[in-house]
């Protein structure tokens, strides 16, 4: 209750971090070493045994969850076999064949990787606030690898395309991506196509952005079902069913909406430009799986170097209230003697 005569506090507090993500990512490579990112991860596949060791055949001398999490880290990296097998020795402590990776990397399910990168996101949640912005968005993987086809009677080699289609979370106070879902398909399935299945494998509330290829009637109308305002960009075409879901939004397009999708929509280019830079958008693997497990990587690397740079953050936060704590406990004793 605000006291006569007592002045009123008008200072605006920005939503915008104090710590800069240069920072964020500083404190993070200060923090985690390659080795201890190995066993971070390691120690999640551990205890969610997501690896299924086998009794058959020779038994492996390395922890299967350290070898599958160091080919992991590696492919994340862009590093190939060969590579694997010279630096083998650092992080197994033991010399593996490279044929041995190619080996567990093929039988390794994309299941793994997802529930993987689902873990990693619910340990983000449990370091931030609840997210209500999310975005859809997809890319196609770009390959070297060509096949026969027929076309019109006609045998020739085409690229094999897949397309990798996510769901991203944006946090404004902190300024993070975060990969709630993700999905591989061919690139026979549209946008809005992939929007639909991934939401209904999540459970998300707040606002949706996606471009024009989202603004389907089946994911519009989902949306809402899923309690998930959408906030697609409006194409030029006539709506043909006027009294749909689409068309209420259409109406309603230019104000807020239209004001939202400018200042959110773009921020979900940052994981792909991420990729980019990472070299995660081009794969020349043969197999469907493989290419498939390549394209799945971008999202676990999201995740992974997102939480690994807020646990940094946060634990340089907590120790510094610590210190603080203990330097006001000390005075309050030197106070009072």
């Amino acid at each position: 209750m605000v006291e006569k005569n007592q002045p009123i506090l008008t200072e605006v507090i920005s939503i915008r971090p104090t710590t800069t993500y240069r920072k964020r990512r500083d404190l993070m490579l200060k923090k985690f070493s390659m080795q201890k990112i190995i066993e971070q991860l390691s120690e999640v596949v551990r205890r969610k045994c997501l690896v299924i060791i086998y009794d058959k055949g020779r038994p492996c001398e390395i922890r299967k969850e350290k070898l599958i999490t160091f080919i992991l880290i590696a492919r994340i990296n862009r590093k190939g076999y060969e590579t694997m097998e010279m630096e083998s020795e650092l992080y197994l402590k033991r010399h593996y064949d490279h044929s041995a990776f190619q080996y567990h990397y093929s039988n390794l399910g994309e299941s793994t990787i997802y529930i993987l990168t689902e873990l990693l996101r619910d340990k983000i949640y449990s370091l931030i606030n609840e997210i209500y912005l999310h975005i859809f968005d997809s890319t196609a993987l770009s390959t070297s690898v060509r096949a026969e086809r027929t076309r019109q009677g006609i045998r020739k080699k085409e690229k094999l395309t897949d397309k990798f289609h996510t769901l991203l979370g944006y946090d404004p106070p902190f300024q993070i991506i975060v990969v709630e879902g993700m999905l591989m398909t061919d690139h026979h399935t549209s946008d809005g196509k992939g929007g639909e299945i991934l939401l209904q494998q999540s459970t998300i509330k707040g606002y949706g952005f996606g471009d024009s290829k989202y603004g389907t009637y089946d994911l519009i109308q989902k949306s809402e079902e899923k309690c998930l305002i959408p906030i697609f960009k409006q194409d030029k075409r006539r709506v043909r069913k006027t009294l749909s879901a689409k068309a209420r939004h259409r109406r309603t397009w230019n104000g807020n909406p239209h004001r939202m999708y400018k200042d959110i929509r773009g921020t979900g280019e940052v994981l792909y430009g991420a990729a980019t830079r990472a070299g995660l958008i081009h794969t020349n693997s043969r197999k469907d799986e493989n290419r498939a497990k390549d394209g799945l990587l971008i999202g676990l690397r999201q995740n992974l170097l997102t939480y690994l740079r807020l646990k940094a953050l946060i634990g340089i936060i907590r120790k510094t209230r610590g210190d603080v704590q203990c330097c006001y406990e000390n005075s309050f004793i030197v106070n009072n003697l």
